[in-house]
């Protein structure tokens, strides 16, 4: 867990105007449920995918690291339950940590990648949520970030399943466990990754009749991913900068930041000669080991941070002042709770560790108290989105 301070990414895989728009419904008397994603793609369209669905609210982070402006944000919608998308390499842990300390219900959907957690995204949804999906597949490899736009916007059109998949993905293997076998089924990708393409279809044609569409990779599809790929550099060369690996790691994350940085650098080469596919297919690689970089600094940094009880406390202040205004901005007096994060300041400059735990616990506590009685304060401000033509579950 990386704390990180400043805005959180928010990456641009929405759907188009018609499928969502943002009305003047009341949260007042209406249930509110906030989707909590990274901006990782495939984890994301699974979001939008839901929100559209069901009316829920997304929130996104960057991916692997901790912003506590995102656990603010989500307060301020008073949500009734949070459902996180993506294990805690993509969003992690504090969060869950952050929302349930403010007495919010929090339930993760996830499994060890991309792949699984779709498996556990389709089967939370049709259990939990009660979503009744048409006997429609769309499969889309997991990384093909513009396919995957593509395949969102057919989905929600449809209300089809989208399947993400690599080159070790057995989607028949993921129809049979949810009991699905449609005559018909989509496939989406760019020429970059016809490769897993061409091996999905052959399978599938034995089940199915397979449409194929193959998605043009465009200069800003090209951008987009050259774009994120440098915040994912950038994320990962901060967050090295703040822990201390040993040497086995120091060499192993030297040389996975170095070839995303050289792949980074081969995507704006493409780019600038017009090789558009070539630059999206090096972004999409440039991304990948920089998240490696980022999940291995991540780990790091947790550790660091659990046995350095000074460090923990500034933390703790930081997200708690954040915390604070939020609920200031609600219309909520928080000053007695204000002087309590005064006094931690003093006891943690005086190093008075007994003091800290004690102040800790007892904001935590008061903090609890006050959002739990303010949250009415929230539910006054918030406008729920309206999405597409799909109701509420």
């Amino acid at each position: 867990m990386m704390w990180k301070k400043g805005v959180a990414l928010l990456f641009g895989l929405m759907l188009v105007a018609a499928t969502m728009t943002f009305g003047k419904v009341s949260a007042e008397s209406t249930s509110v449920t906030v989707i909590l994603v990274s901006d990782n793609e495939a984890d994301c369209a699974l979001a939008e995918y839901l929100a559209n669905v069901t009316g829920a609210i997304v929130v996104t982070t960057e991916w692997g690291t901790y912003n506590p402006n995102v656990t603010a944000e989500i307060m301020s919608y008073a949500p009734d339950n949070v459902i996180v998308i993506g294990g805690p390499d993509a969003v992690v842990e504090q969060y869950v940590d952050d929302l349930q300390e403010l007495g919010i219900t929090v339930e993760r959907w996830w499994g060890k990648n991309r792949y699984e957690t779709n498996v556990a995204v389709i089967g939370n949804a049709t259990v939990r949520l009660k979503i009744k999906f048409e006997n429609s597949i769309i499969i889309v490899p997991g990384n093909d970030s513009g396919a995957i736009k593509e395949a969102l916007r057919r989905a929600v059109k449809i209300h089809g399943i989208i399947i993400f998949v690599n080159e070790t993905t057995d989607p028949i293997r993921v129809m049979a466990k949810f009991q699905i076998m449609p005559k018909n089924v989509t496939i989406i990708h760019s020429h970059v990754m016809m490769n897993v393409a061409e091996r999905i279809m052959e399978r599938m044609k034995i089940h199915a009749n397979v449409t194929e569409i193959k998605v043009n990779v465009t200069p800003e599809m090209a951008l987009e991913a050259i774009n994120m790929s440098e915040e994912r550099v950038a994320t990962a060369k901060e967050m090295l900068q703040n822990v201390s690996l040993d040497v086995r790691e120091e060499k192993l994350v030297s040389r996975m930041l170095a070839l995303a940085e050289r792949e980074l650098e081969n995507a704006k080469d493409a780019y600038e000669m017009g090789k558009y596919g070539r630059a999206y297919g090096q972004a999409i690689a440039a991304k990948a080991h920089a998240e490696f970089v980022i999940r291995v600094a991540s780990d790091e940094w947790e550790v660091k941070v659990r046995f350095e009880p000074t460090m923990r406390a500034q933390i703790f202040v930081h997200r708690i002042e954040i915390q604070l205004n939020a609920m200031e901005r609600a219309g909520i007096n928080v000053t007695e709770l204000r002087e309590l994060v005064e006094q931690l300041k003093t006891a943690i400059k005086n190093k008075d560790y007994d003091a800290i735990d004690s102040l800790m616990e007892q904001i935590r506590r008061e903090l609890l108290e006050l959002y739990a009685n303010g949250r009415g304060k929230f539910r006054e401000h918030v406008v729920l989105p309206v999405h597409g033509s799909h109701s509420r579950p």
